[in-house]
């Protein structure tokens, strides 16, 4: 389901620098939707879920409060993506979405859990999740939006941040290359997992507070690369910083105050300004659409 139109995200090359094709780094969901069909993550996981004999059998509650079908609702954000709008729908499910019912986190309930792809080049995968509050109907709880999504055997969900920050101030596919023993540790991705009713941030650990500084400090000695104007493209830098940072911001507490001074200490640079304040208006217009 996933793999034709991750592979589609290939580097395009512009005047200034060479664009780099996304580099391993330690971001499990990226690496294992690039791999074989049969070994995709999120494949996996709905293959361990229920399903049932019918779709418009199961009745939802959404979030502002509208009893819906399964069929319904599922029919309705699949049209949200442009290039799939009003296409007919039956009970079978086209590639791009799946669901699955399952105990998410092991309290005897089960949860149900749908996945969708809105469309276009970049974005956006969606994950919704639904509380049962009685037989055959769930009530609406979280949701997950422009984060490429995979989800692990302990039913954990890990949630990059490359869609989210994939044209910040360079090309989707371009990201910051250091081949290098010394090279930053990729660390652009956060876990969430689901309990009691709530889809929950995985708090951060001290040696994921180390690998960041450590990151930062290692983007903060590269050369400064001026952009002449609002179109302009780096090799990757900003974003590489912003990763780390969105990281850092939701794993440990959600503290913008030592966001910012951790971006302070690091980002030296003449458009620090700028680029502290398109981060956080970024982090706004994450947070619209993500209930974590």
């Amino acid at each position: 389901m996933y793999l034709l139109r991750k592979i589609l995200c290939i580097a395009i090359p512009f005047t200034g620098f060479i664009a780099v094709q996304a580099q391993p780094d330690a971001m499990l969901s990226r690496q294992q939707t690039i791999s074989e069909p049969d070994s995709d993550c999120n494949t996996q996981f709905f293959r361990r879920c229920e399903k049932v004999e019918s779709l418009s059998k199961i009745m939802l509650l959404t979030k502002t409060q509208r009893s819906v079908s399964l069929a319904s609702f599922m029919a309705s954000i699949y049209s949200h993506g442009g290039e799939f709008k009003n296409m007919p729908r039956t009970e079978k499910l086209p590639e791009l979405q799946d669901y699955g019912i399952i105990d998410l986190d092991g309290d005897g309930k089960k949860e149900l859990v749908i996945s969708n792809f809105t469309g276009g080049a970049h974005c956006c995968d969606e994950f919704y999740f639904f509380r049962n509050i009685g037989p055959n109907k769930y009530q609406y709880v979280a949701k997950t939006f422009g984060g490429d999504v995979c989800v692990n055997e302990k039913n954990e969900f890990s949630y990059s941040f490359y869609e989210q920050f994939g044209y910040f101030f360079t090309c989707y596919a371009c990201t910051y290359g250091d081949t290098t023993d010394e090279a930053p540790i990729g660390t652009h991705s956060i876990l969430l997992r689901y309990s009691k009713g709530r889809l929950t941030i995985v708090p951060g650990d001290q040696e994921l507070r180390s690998t960041i500084n450590d990151n930062l400090g290692k983007l903060g000695e590269q050369p400064y690369e001026k952009l002449q104007d609002a179109t302009s493209q780096d090799n990757g830098l900003r974003k590489e910083f912003a990763m780390n940072l969105a990281v850092f911001f939701h794993s440990f507490g959600r503290n913008m105050v030592e966001t910012q001074k951790l971006f302070n200490k690091y980002y030296k640079f003449p458009d620090a300004k700028k680029v502290w304040s398109a981060f956080v208006k970024q982090l706004q217009w994450m947070h619209k659409d993500n209930d974590f």
